[in-house]
């Protein structure tokens, strides 16, 4: 599905352009996830598992805008993607499909901006039109400013996977399932 693009003031007064990005778009996102992935250990990744090749990103990004229940929004400010997220189907098979899920992202540079909050505001409006009925995520534990963000746009938590993340080191991070109901 494709959306925007919308133009959204951010807290310290410049503009972010909100839409999906297109397949001319791939290369920029691919450096994006890597900026992303190097820049917390709340990412799914590592930067060097961002190993896609330029063709299998834009395929991605095509299927992406095709899809009627598959959506993902960018925000890009002074030209450069910060923050990215996306939305798609848990399941097509009839019990499952009300549902979906949500990942999203933003650089730090770009932190404490609204861009997160601005780009969930838009996914739940339009996973309503998608005809979705609930919403569904995993955070780490320790990642309360995520945490918080996702309280407060109607986000509950239902439970916890143990040692959810295993890192590099052999340590772990616990899972925080959350979901919302539209």
């Amino acid at each position: 599905m494709i959306f925007g693009p919308k133009v959204v003031t951010l807290k310290d007064g410049r503009k972010a352009i909100l839409r999906s990005p297109s397949v001319l778009d791939a290369e920029d996102l691919i450096a994006y996830l890597k900026a992303a992935s190097s820049e917390t250990e709340y990412m799914i990744r590592y930067p060097e598992e961002v190993n896609f090749t330029l063709e299998e990103e834009q395929e991605i990004l095509s299927q992406s805008l095709k899809e009627k229940r598959r959506i993902m929004i960018s925000a890009i400010v002074d030209g450069k993607i910060v923050g990215n997220a996306g939305l798609s189907c848990i399941d097509e098979k009839i019990k499952l499909r009300h549902r979906a899920g949500i990942g999203i992202a933003v650089l730090k540079e770009a932190w404490n901006l609204g861009i997160g909050t601005a780009i969930l505001q838009e996914m739940l409006a339009i996973a309503g039109y998608m005809e979705y009925e609930q919403l569904e995520l995993e955070v780490a534990e320790s990642n309360g400013k995520a945490i918080a963000l996702y309280r407060k746009m109607g986000f509950v938590e239902y439970g916890k996977r143990d040692r959810g993340f295993r890192f590099k080191d052999g340590s772990y991070e616990n899972d925080i399932l959350m979901y919302r109901q539209l």
